[in-house]
């Protein structure tokens, strides 16, 4: 048996720290929340601390990145941070069949 993992840089980081910022400097946001446990998001997430409340949700269950670590007091504060697990996602499926769209067999 073989096991093979490939993971591709799409630059889809690049893409949300700039959504991220823009949204929160032209002052669109009140608050965000950023569902990602890529440490490649460090600087933004922090400066964004520094002006809004941020909600961090790791798709994951496991630990979050270090870099992604803080307080919820620092910058503005009210900061919280989740994990998902395999029973979120469980408990939050759609209907089947959804909009005529019908999930596989064995799915």
């Amino acid at each position: 048996m073989v096991s093979h993992l490939h993971q591709e840089e799409k630059g889809t980081d690049v893409n949300v720290a700039t959504h991220l910022l823009v949204d929160i400097l032209e002052e669109r946001v009140d608050g965000v929340v950023v569902i990602s446990n890529d440490s490649d998001l460090r600087l933004p997430v922090l400066t964004a601390r520094a002006r809004v409340p941020v909600g961090h949700v790791n798709p994951r269950s496991g630990l979050f990145a270090g870099d992604l670590a803080g307080t919820k007091d620092e910058g503005v504060g009210n900061h919280w941070w989740r994990k998902l697990t395999a029973v979120d996602y469980l408990r939050h499926q759609l209907s089947d069949p959804a909009g005529g769209y019908a999930k596989p067999a064995g799915w």
